[in-house]
């Protein structure tokens, strides 16, 4: 009995030293109203509307960081993140930026709008919404309805233009006040909202659309397809210019080229005179009367001193080959036989 008794004592007491093991803590839920877990260079927020309306699927929710200081301007856009194809509200999105695009003492604001399938605007922030970036704070805001009473849409400032990408030429629309651009491709009309940017103007969707415009050039790039190098058709010649000088006298296309030196212009009319001077000026002609060619984009005629003289135009991206310079028409001139090589544009577009 003595031996029980202290065998089962040395066990009690072997039994309190052992190390005691505990489960692991289960996870505490989140409390509601708790701000969500960031970086210093996220800002989070959620959008909502007040109209109970059902959105149609394809829908997509922009919201950018906007320099106000900057606004109007491509750097004024600091970073921006767009959700697909989403439904009702909330919105909720986290937006990273980056912290080098922020100026001391700098104005920050948050713009957002919802657009439809079509591209056309649905809801947006009427005025921009403040933020700190580096705050941890949930941005909470909401949109208004565009088109109705409630909020008057914004007041256009569409600027229309003319694009020649390859062997395509097309109308593209910006609207500054909305912030994107309205494309009449030929497989029908396309409308891009305008995005971050570190140069130039830069419109794009999420499926792959984008048009990228830096000055009288561009580029094209549709879903699924590779990029096309565009130049502006209707370019302004600049003030004081050859281009400029052809234009006040009267002509309506003009033309050169290199290697022998050229250049061609047509003046106003369905049958318009036509004047070359060739091989660095040292030959002229005139053609009286010049006609449209059949089928064709250009002009034939006969020379005073009985040349035949025909001009086919192509309106695709030209460069001089001596330059940076960009043109929105090919030219290929032929007199008596030989041809010319050159680029050129319509002076009245």
């Amino acid at each position: 009995m003595l031996r029980d008794a202290i065998a089962m004592a040395v066990v009690v007491a072997l039994s309190g030293c052992a190390p005691r093991t505990s489960a692991p803590p289960s996870p505490v839920a989140p409390i509601p109203g708790d701000a969500i877990p960031t970086d210093s260079n996220f800002i989070h927020g959620r959008a909502t509307y007040l109209e109970r309306i059902k959105i149609p699927p394809g829908a997509d929710f922009t919201v950018q960081l906007i320099d106000s200081q900057l606004a109007d301007t491509p750097q004024a856009v600091i970073a921006e993140t767009t959700l697909q194809d989403v439904a009702g509200p909330p919105y909720e999105f986290s937006l990273q930026y980056d912290p080098a695009k922020l100026r001391p003492n700098g104005q920050y604001g948050l713009s957002a709008n919802l657009r439809g399938v079509d591209g056309n605007l649905l809801f947006v922030t009427d005025t921009r919404v403040p933020v700190v970036p580096g705050d941890q704070k949930v941005v909470e805001f909401r949109m208004k309805r565009v088109g109705t009473g409630d909020v008057p849409p914004p007041t256009a400032d569409i600027r229309h233009t003319t694009w020649t990408c390859g062997e395509m030429t097309f109308a593209a629309d910006f609207d500054s006040a909305n912030g994107r651009v309205d494309l009449q491709l030929p497989e029908g009309a396309m409308s891009l909202p305008q995005a971050q940017s570190a140069s130039g103007a830069r419109y794009v969707d999420h499926r792959g659309n984008e048009f990228w415009t830096k000055g009288n050039t561009a580029t094209l790039t549709r879903e699924g397809g590779g990029k096309l190098d565009c130049v502006r058709a209707d370019a302004p010649p600049q003030a004081g210019s050859p281009w400029d000088a052809a234009r006040r006298r009267g002509v309506a296309f003009r033309a050169i080229g290199n290697e022998p030196g050229w250049v061609v212009e047509v003046a106003r009319g369905d049958a318009p005179s036509l004047h070359a001077e060739l091989d660095y000026g040292r030959r002229k002609l005139d053609v009286a009367n010049a006609q449209a060619l059949s089928g064709l984009l250009g002009y034939a005629g006969t020379a005073k001193d009985g040349t035949k003289v025909r001009l086919v135009l192509e309106r695709k991206a030209c460069s001089d080959g001596m330059s940076d310079q960009e043109y929105p028409v090919d030219a290929m001139l032929d007199v008596g036989g030989t041809a010319y090589r050159g680029c050129g544009r319509f002076l009245a577009e």
